[in-house]
């Protein structure tokens, strides 16, 4: 029987979190052929290059974007091992987190977003807030959240 294609896009912070997430979602490739994304979002003030009300200079942009790109190509690299045959796909993107993931998402035709949580609640989620409750919130396809294990 053949497997349904499907490209599944894995949001990434460099967190112990997301990588476990990442590993969840290598392993869709049991009942799915997969096409793996990853997605890092720096954190802008605004979408604005340059703003006086708390944008990032370019320069910090460009510097944390390769710094980003580089540490996917180590980390991918390294886990990529374990299934050397799976399309790994990494971009890095700039602005505010859960709408890049979804403006992603609906520019690459993902059918599958699978997204780490790290379980806040109570105050410390009504103060930092909630990247995956946003992206199932707006996000045009399935998303699948995933509480990892805590070592």
């Amino acid at each position: 029987m053949m497997k349904k294609h499907c490209k599944v896009l894995v949001p990434i912070d460099f967190s112990r979190y997301s990588w476990e997430t990442f590993d969840f979602a290598m392993g869709l490739r049991e009942h799915f052929d997969v096409e793996l994304y990853l997605l890092y979002v720096v954190v802008t003030g605004d979408l604005d290059y340059f703003s006086d009300l708390g944008g990032m200079p370019r320069t910090d942009l460009e510097r944390q974007s390769s710094e980003a790109m580089a540490e996917f190509e180590r980390e991918v690299r390294q886990r990529q091992e374990k299934a050397p045959d799976l399309p790994v796909k990494y971009q890095v993107a700039a602005g505010i987190p859960f709408k890049e993931i979804c403006r992603f998402a609906d520019q690459q035709s993902i059918g599958l977003i699978t997204i780490g949580t790290h379980g806040r609640s109570g105050l410390s989620h009504l103060l930092i807030g909630s990247t995956a409750e946003r992206v199932v919130q707006h996000a045009s396809c399935p998303v699948l959240c995933i509480k990892p294990h805590i070592l």
